[in-house]
């Protein structure tokens, strides 16, 4: 496959070659966190940096870059067995509108009848506890439907 004409002469200019390196360098690191990470998560993350041996995420949404968090010292460790220069990763969350699935609202859920009737039969063996106060309160708002 012959490079396009802009990959032509991205490549004839020796001023940008540093640029371009670093460009490689940062799809690469981006493409083994793909594999590695759920795919899910994967589709909401991409690398943007590295610096200092640092990588940096950008995570579509809180949610996943509290799961990146939860997942940056494994990913690390996956990264360095690759033999990628990397130290540490950094996440930064930047919504990105379109790519975040929406949330959808889901209507309250309805107990069937034979589960409220366990509950309630749970209920009326419970001694007076926090757990019994919940359970009472499940009940009432069950009720209310």
């Amino acid at each position: 496959m012959q490079p396009s004409k802009i990959g032509r002469v991205l490549s004839s200019d020796a001023s940008l070659q540093p640029v371009i390196q670093k460009a490689r360098q940062i799809n690469a690191l981006s493409k083994l966190c793909f594999d590695f990470l759920p795919p899910a998560l994967a589709r909401l993350v991409q690398a943007i940096n590295l610096k200092d041996r640092q990588l940096v995420l950008l995570a579509a949404s809180p949610a996943a870059a509290a799961k990146l968090k939860l997942l940056s010292e494994t990913l690390r460790k996956h990264l360095s067995e690759q033999r990628a220069e990397v130290n540490s990763v950094s996440v930064r969350v930047q919504p990105v509108a379109g790519n975040v699935p929406e949330v959808t609202s889901r209507g309250p859920r309805q107990l069937s009848v034979r589960a409220l009737r366990e509950l309630r039969d749970l209920y009326g063996k419970l001694a007076d506890s926090p757990a019994r106060s919940a359970l009472k309160t499940l009940l009432d708002h069950q009720l209310k439907q």
